[in-house]
């Protein structure tokens, strides 16, 4: 006896099945490799941000801002950003002070889509300037000295600075490798005592003066300083300039002002540049005769001062210093290195130079720019 078996609609069956099967593979390919190149492009923009976020502490670095930064209170911080070149992402964060030396900062990196960020942070400490004056004027040629100056090397604050009055010292009033090459008009008293200067002795020598003396401050030399000047003349004879002063009010300062060097005066006319402690550099030679300012002088060539100008900080000059009339008064330190032995620096006229560490900290305190600590250079923050 035979059996018939209906086998219609098997084979659409079989190829419905074979379809569903290729389908849900094509389908599982194209998922992985969606999330594969998902993956791709987000690990792409995570990296990205996280090199936007270290430009922006190396940036932040790299451009300390000084006058800003080197002012604020502990606690106090200051916002920053800045749009990467090349359409590589932005960055945005902040500088917070924590003591007088240390200071976070703290980044927030976005990649160019805006679809990932990362967030890092770092600590930063303050690169000292070291300046070890070893007198109220320092310097290793001739030097004349007459008429009613005054070299004072008993450490002083300047008048109504905040500075504290402990622990200040006195220095000789002037050092030099040869004290025979001074001479006097009208300021030396029998026996050859010098009555225009004042300092613990008076006169000392030091026979190990050098270039480095006048030219190297610890990690920073006088180029370095030069490179960080915030107030470049050009070069060339400048001067007579008798328009140096503050610019600004009672909570602002036009810091973009050539000749504005700040307000030495405590009070002063113009409060919003109290903490302005610009470093002036001048390639060639500079001549002063009136105005007053604050911070780091440096001078390529000879520095004369020939009428009542004023000037509170650290004074470098690689020539000779030459001052008369009226004369000019320094408060801080002042090193003249005669790099032309056969020049001679006269302080003569009512010129008065006085050893002041408060003026110098001040003024280094202020341009100290920021590194970052060697060891955990950085850390990511989640």
């Amino acid at each position: 006896m035979s059996y018939r078996t209906n086998e219609r609609g098997f084979a659409l069956v079989a190829a419905v099945f074979a379809l569903v099967i290729i389908a849900a593979l094509v389908t599982g390919a194209f998922f992985a490799a969606r999330q594969e190149l998902r993956t791709g492009r987000s690990s792409q923009t995570f990296q990205r941000a996280f090199g936007a976020a270290e430009a922006g502490l190396n940036n932040t670095v790299a451009d300390w801002q000084t006058g800003q930064w080197n002012a604020m209170a502990p606690g106090d911080s200051a916002t920053i950003s800045d749009t990467l070149p090349s359409n590589t992402g932005s960055y945005a964060g902040t500088v917070r002070r924590l003591n007088n030396e240390l200071f976070l900062i703290r980044t927030v990196g976005t990649d160019p889509s805006g679809a990932s960020q990362r967030t890092l942070a770092t600590l930063v400490r303050l690169l000292k300037i070291e300046m070890n004056f070893p007198a109220s004027l320092t310097t290793r040629g001739d030097l004349k000295l007459g008429g009613s100056s005054l070299i004072d090397g008993r450490d002083a604050p300047p008048s109504g600075w905040a500075c504290p009055l402990t622990g200040l010292d006195t220095l000789p009033g002037v050092t030099t490798p040869d004290p025979s090459r001074i001479t006097t008009s009208g300021c030396s008293a029998p026996g050859g005592d010098y009555k225009c200067i004042i300092g613990d002795p008076d006169v000392k020598t030091d026979t190990t003066i050098n270039d480095s003396t006048f030219f190297k401050f610890g990690d920073v030399d006088f180029d370095e300083l030069a490179e960080m000047a915030t107030k470049v003349y050009p070069p060339g004879d400048i001067g007579p300039l008798n328009q140096i002063a503050p610019l600004g009010t009672a909570t602002t300062c036009q810091t973009n002002v050539l000749d504005n060097w700040g307000e030495p005066y405590r009070p002063g006319t113009v409060l919003g540049c109290l903490n302005y402690f610009p470093i002036i550099y001048v390639e060639g030679n500079l001549q002063l005769t009136g105005g007053r300012g604050q911070g780091i002088l440096l001078v390529g060539g000879n520095l004369n001062v020939q009428g009542g100008f004023e000037f509170f900080g650290p004074v470098i000059v690689r020539g000779v210093l030459t001052t008369g009339g009226t004369g000019g008064h320094f408060s801080g330190g002042v090193m003249a290195a005669n790099v032309d032995l056969t020049d001679q620096s006269s302080i003569l006229g009512d010129a008065v130079v006085t050893y002041s560490s408060c003026a110098v900290n001040e003024a280094l305190k202020f341009n100290a720019p920021g590194r970052i600590l060697r060891n955990r250079s950085w850390a990511e923050i989640f």
